[in-house]
């Protein structure tokens, strides 16, 4: 009974301390190589690098005071089922072997217990984000972690390529990309062309050509 014991309590500390590097990394790589480059699919590129990044640039547009800012705060709802799928896969893979060979390793236990610490990473990196940009909940703004996570995170909307981790830094500690010096080019005013590049993709921008549309058609019908 004390060996099942230990052998639980081993096989559960591993799944969470793999499922926390893993998702480190795996958010610096997505977050690298599909919000920041415009290849499939593409939306991922046009909404976090030409909405989100042009709307919440620098200091006077971090934090979210029109709702214009508001439409790419967050994934879509299908975002998270499948990046989790994504990395569940193959450790359910490894558990089904495991499994299969009668190795005696609690293997399905490891992996829901990787699967639900991937889920309390995604949500926390979704909610800790949203928070970020809109401050709502004053004990979790107040706290160190909190504070030195968004100062990381607001260094990155200035310098794309750095701080790529939004939740915990440790694959931007590992791989060269952590910065903490926040760079003097956040302090200037933003560009009036970051808006007009983020209306050429967003909904909003949409909405106002087809508005504007309308109203010229309007205009010419009643001549």
């Amino acid at each position: 009974m004390e060996v099942l014991l230990l052998l639980i309590t081993v096989t559960l500390a591993i799944a969470i301390a793999i499922a926390v590097v893993q998702a480190s990394f795996f958010e610096w790589a997505f977050h690298r190589f599909w919000l920041h480059r415009p290849w499939l699919p593409e939306s991922c590129f046009t909404t976090h690098t030409l909405i989100h990044h042009q709307l919440c640039k620098y200091d006077d547009t971090f934090h979210v005071t029109e709702p214009e800012q508001e439409e790419a705060l967050t994934f879509q709802w299908w975002g998270g089922p499948v990046l989790i799928t994504i990395n569940v896969l193959p450790w359910a893979l490894v558990a089904w072997g495991l499994t299969r060979s009668h190795s005696g390793v609690p293997a399905i236990l490891g992996v829901v217990t990787f699967a639900v610490t991937f889920l309390v990473y995604y949500i926390g990196y979704e909610s800790l984000h949203y928070l970020m940009h809109k401050p709502r909940i004053a004990f979790i703004e107040n706290s160190a972690f909190f504070r030195y996570i968004k100062r990381h995170h607001a260094i990155h909307h200035v310098r794309m390529n750095k701080n790529l981790n939004v939740v915990l830094p440790i694959a931007d500690f590992c791989l060269g990309s952590l910065v903490r010096e926040m760079p003097v080019l956040a302090s200037r005013p933003t560009g009036e062309r970051a808006k007009l590049t983020a209306r050429q993709y967003s909904r909003f921008g949409r909405q106002l050509r087809e508005e504007e549309q309308e109203k010229k058609a309007s205009g010419g019908g009643s001549r």
